[in-house]
């Protein structure tokens, strides 16, 4: 642990820290991926922010910012004075990735749309959510820091068969009673391996530690890593090696931390 905590600090101080005054301010959820997205390309480009996490609940503070419930929500005060403050994961990834005052630009090569990655996520979506949704209810993630936080996640995110809006129809105590089912499912599907075999599909779709794809940083990597990053939350389970690899070097680089420390 503590050679690990070194390498991290020597790290950071062997690259650049971009500081800007005031810091630009990233509201998100730890759970949700699209806010991954962002906290990972800002760590990627060294770029200090203020990370504060919502409340799953909270509908008035995002409103306030955007105009609706949404997350990330990325607030930035420019040199000439202005506020701009904006939503969507990879539209202020664009931004921050194309403006000199966050360092070099272009460090992200676009997505490639890569049909092997997409083909897995159908294949896979299934798996993916019943392993995914009931963990996060039982972890202590600052969003869920009140018995309402943990009601509006179940309340807004169903399982197969439901539609939202059936969903929301069935009462609180049906839908815990699915979650906790769906849990119990995953520990079926962590013990007869089949977590492990669908992970293991992955080792020919991560090119090296360093990038998912073949050519360096992409944005591809900032879709893959972040959505990934949940099966770290994952007990009973091994990463295969390249994919572990990458997730680690990953999570060094862009200082966003891993959940194998809290799997459940």
């Amino acid at each position: 642990i503590l050679a690990t905590l070194l390498f991290l600090v020597m790290f950071q101080i062997a690259r650049s820290k971009i500081v800007l005054k005031p810091l630009p301010t990233l509201y998100v959820y730890d759970h949700c991926p699209f806010c991954v997205r962002v906290r990972l390309a800002l760590g990627l480009k060294n770029v200090k922010h203020d990370v504060r996490f919502l409340a799953n609940d909270d509908v008035d503070t995002p409103t306030a910012l955007v105009g609706k419930k949404i997350a990330p929500i990325f607030e930035f005060q420019k040199p000439d004075g202005s506020k701009l403050v904006m939503p969507e994961s990879l539209d202020i990834i664009s931004y921050v990735d194309s403006d000199p005052t966050f360092g070099p630009v272009g460090v992200f090569k676009p997505l490639s749309k890569r049909e092997d990655w997409a083909a897995w996520q159908t294949k896979h979506a299934e798996l993916m959510r019943i392993l995914q949704r009931p963990r996060y209810i039982r972890s202590l993630f600052p969003e869920f820091y009140s018995v309402d936080g943990y009601d509006a996640f179940v309340n807004n995110h169903p399982f197969t068969p439901y539609s939202k809006s059936d969903w929301k129809t069935l009462g609180k105590e049906k839908q815990y009673e699915i979650y906790n089912n769906a849990f119990d499912e995953s520990l079926k599907k962590i013990a007869d391996g089949t977590v492990e075999a669908a992970l293991e599909e992955l080792e020919s779709i991560v090119h090296c530690p360093e990038c998912v794809t073949e050519g360096g940083l992409s944005l591809d990597d900032i879709d893959f890593w972040s959505r990934m990053r949940s099966v770290t939350l994952v007990k009973g389970i091994k990463l295969p090696p390249k994919l572990l690899a990458y997730m680690n070097n990953l999570s060094k680089k862009g200082d966003v931390p891993l959940y194998f420390s809290m799997a459940c």
